[in-house]
């Protein structure tokens, strides 16, 4: 849960999505951030709801769900599937957005009473899988892990092993496929460095696949579905199409993860006795914890670390260091430190030698830097593709 007053909350969360290309969302939280009267309605919300991302993910849930307003002129997703030509946005972006929140302020508070935002962001799967692959490495080839993912939403991460992968370097735009070459979800990801400091990006094999949620959703109910694309930002149609994409491979897959609501850091210990100890357990968690207070995170890795004593368990995290003061994240190798949205990647062994800094990511995996100085092996030149010709 952020300590920072509403208004920095709106500010920090505009300049991200400005940087994202997130123009609706940037508008949007730049007015909320000085507007007195949306900043009191979410002040009447519980403490731990007053989020930027939950009131914009009720307000685009309400449009999705056939709310008529001007407002939804300035959604992408609202106007793509809505069918017929789209409408005209007319008018002041900012205003329309006020006037939707105290128009519909009691179906907004009732959501914001209720609701949580759903971090299955499939897109941070490109740095999950040569995570995975790090951790396989350490153990006897062909060995299945075990996955257990925190705050797993509708679970839709633990199936990254049934999407396909593009890795493509920033300098020259060569290319490194992975994953299923025929799967209906394709993930892109730009590797900022070399394409030769990944580790190799095989599918390891799972025996088991597991989650916690405070409010788990099911991905076969249309609600829930609903709800996921709700928590996306508007002018993306290529999330939006990719999330739709996933859930229908949920709804498909003849093994479902195992999903237990409750608390995280509670019901941990319980779900872990669940998996037999012969199977190394990989514990994963992916901006989850920036909702958790830094005593809570603190009790998180203490909890871990005790579950750790009698079986093999890897802690693999991905969180905002500036919102997770209470994980054991190193500092960044890099001479210039990403901003407060760049995402750490970090491995703590199962051995209990230090956590390792993997990886800084971009927070929907849209772009990766590997650290070289990783203990993590190489990917041979010859897996690597040229790139393409450009025209």
């Amino acid at each position: 849960m952020s300590a920072l007053p509403l208004p920095e909350q709106f500010r920090i969360f505009a300049q991200g999505a400005a940087r994202d290309g997130a123009t609706t969302y940037d508008v949007i939280c730049r007015g909320v951030s000085d507007d007195p009267g949306i900043l009191a309605l979410i002040a009447e919300a519980p403490l731990r709801q007053r989020r930027p991302n939950l009131l914009l993910a009720a307000v685009h849930y309400l449009l999705l769900a056939g709310t008529h307003h001007p407002l939804a002129a300035y959604y992408d997703t609202v106007q793509s599937i809505a069918g017929g030509p789209p409408d005209t946005p007319g008018g002041d972006l900012f205003a329309e957005f006020k006037d939707f929140c105290l128009t519909h302020r009691a179906e907004l508070l009732a959501l914001l009473a209720v609701r949580s935002t759903q971090t299955n962001e499939i897109g941070r799967c490109t740095a999950l899988l040569p995570a995975l692959n790090v951790i396989a490495a350490g153990h006897p080839e062909g060995q299945p892990l075990s996955l257990l993912d925190l705050g797993t939403s509708a679970g839709l991460n633990l199936l990254f092993d049934s999407y396909g992968y593009t890795y493509r370097q920033r300098a020259d735009g060569a290319v490194l496929p992975a994953g299923r070459p025929d799967a209906k979800v394709h993930l892109e990801c730009t590797v900022r460095g070399l394409l030769g400091d990944l580790p190799p990006l095989s599918l390891p094999p799972i025996a088991r696949r597991m989650g916690i949620d405070a409010t788990p959703i099911d991905p076969t109910s249309d609600d829930g579905a609903h709800w996921l694309l709700a928590c996306l930002w508007p002018d993306n149609l290529d999330r939006f199409t990719r999330l739709h994409e996933a859930l229908a491979v949920a709804r498909t897959t003849s093994t479902p993860p195992e999903v237990f609501r409750g608390d995280i850091v509670d019901e941990l210990p319980a779900v872990v006795e669940r998996v037999a100890p012969s199977s190394p357990l990989v514990v994963f968690h992916s901006w989850v914890a920036a909702y958790l207070s830094p005593e809570r995170q603190r009790e998180l890795v203490d909890t871990l670390r005790e579950l750790a004593r009698g079986r093999t368990l890897h802690y693999l995290y991905a969180e905002s260091p500036v919102e997770t003061p209470g994980l054991p994240t190193p500092p960044s190798p890099s001479p210039r430190p990403t901003s407060h949205l760049a995402t750490a990647l970090v491995h703590l062994p199962a051995d209990g030698t230090p956590p390792v800094r993997l990886a800084d990511m971009h927070h929907h995996g849209n772009w990766l830097q590997w650290w070289p100085t990783a203990p993590v092996p190489t990917v041979r030149p010859a897996e690597l593709e040229p790139a393409p010709h450009r025209r």
